[in-house]
């Protein structure tokens, strides 16, 4: 089994999400919630200009199992200011890409190499914390460069390469290779951060793990920035049915994902995968019949395992297993003949109503049967 751990990074990225403010006690709560989750790490946020970052932190020790990580600019202050804090890993970010290192930063690639040996080369020198660097925008970076850097910060001592999807531009082919080359070539730990823009953050980090990297970035609820990010419940859910790895607590990711979407005003769609309250509803006959045959013929896992529950709608798309199986439901028994009556009639209805029908309504077609 490939030895992986999950990042959660709701705090941080989660909440630079547009409109998004979580208060010291709904993080606390996030961070209780992920504990039971057993996530592997949580990010709790920026180490500078946080006016709760302090008051989580020493409060997050107390409740949480997981490592605790802050995220630093490569500026040494701001990196001294995460120590201070002593978090279990200090996270910095690195922008790689030309059009980050000329245009926001205004160096060279060649002044950004020695910005970074230098930095990290200090903090190897003064402690032994676990360094994450996480290259910013490393997607649309020139690959000999990002080789390059890999491998210098690699002899300067960090522990962990972080590969940002700045803009969300990866496919999980490209994001195969790249991985792989990265692997080949490095010997620390490799971590993943994908942007959800095209709709394939989660299957870009899966992707990842496939070729190599440990540590997969994730969110509740995929929130971040524009489209978001990985949605921790998709990426733990993923790898617990597809991968066997069983150490996360999938019954939490419920009350986890609704809490965050409540306190973040992003409501959860009835249809979001793995936590949405609909997806378990079915109204399809030719699915239904399956079903009652056996769940697996059109359900990759069950809902109890998520806390979820199955539910049948009946309406003009039913078949007549399925509205005998409601009418046995209500406690209606009726012979073929009038099966045949109620099945047509519920077809009927459903289609002038223009939508599924209620269980007083099919009662009350039953009654007409006899």
């Amino acid at each position: 089994m490939k030895h992986i751990k999950i990042i959660d990074t709701t705090l941080r990225e989660g909440e630079q999400a547009a409109y998004v403010y979580f208060t010291l006690e709904q993080k606390l709560k996030i961070v209780e919630l992920l504990t039971q989750l057993n996530i592997d790490e949580i990010e709790l946020g920026v180490c500078v200009e946080n006016p709760d970052i302090k008051d989580l932190i020493n409060i997050s020790r107390k409740i949480a199992s997981a490592k605790l990580s802050l995220w630093s600019r490569l500026v040494r202050q701001d990196i001294e200011t995460a120590l201070s804090l002593s978090p279990d890993i200090v996270s910095i970010s690195i922008p790689v890409s030309e059009l980050h290192i000329y245009k926001k930063l205004h160096k060279t690639p060649r002044q950004l190499l020695e910005l970074a040996e230098k930095e990290i080369s200090w903090l190897r020198e003064n402690t032994d914390i676990y360094i994450s660097v996480g290259f910013e925008d490393a997607t649309r970076a020139n690959k000999d460069f990002l080789l390059t850097i890999s491998k210098l910060l690699e002899d300067c001592g960090i522990n962990r390469i972080r590969i940002a999807d700045t803009l969300g531009i990866l496919d999980p082919i490209t994001t195969y290779s790249l991985i792989k080359e990265l692997r080949e070539n490095v010997e620390v730990d490799l971590g993943i951060h994908t942007h959800n823009d095209f709709g394939m953050a989660t299957a870009n980090a899966i992707s990842a793990f496939i070729a190599g990297v440990n540590y997969i970035d994730v969110t509740a609820c995929g929130l971040g920035e524009r489209a978001g990010n990985a949605a921790l419940e998709e990426v733990v859910s993923f790898l617990s049915k597809k991968f066997n790895i069983t150490k996360y607590n999938l019954k939490i990711l419920k009350k986890l994902c609704h809490f965050v979407a409540e306190v973040a005003c992003y409501p959860i769609s009835p249809k979001k995968p793995i936590v949405g309250e609909e997806i378990f509803t079915c109204e399809s006959g030719i699915h239904i019949d399956g079903l009652l045959k056996s769940t697996d013929t059109y359900e990759p896992f069950s809902p109890e395992e998520l806390g979820l529950s199955r539910k049948f709608l009946i309406g003009k798309k039913a078949g007549k297993r399925a509205v005998e199986a409601k009418l046995k439901e209500l406690g209606i028994h009726v012979d073929n003949y009038n099966l045949e009556f109620v099945f047509k009639k519920v077809k009927e209805i459903s289609t002038n109503l223009n939508r599924c029908l209620t269980d007083e309504e099919i009662k009350n077609i039953a009654t007409t049967a006899y």
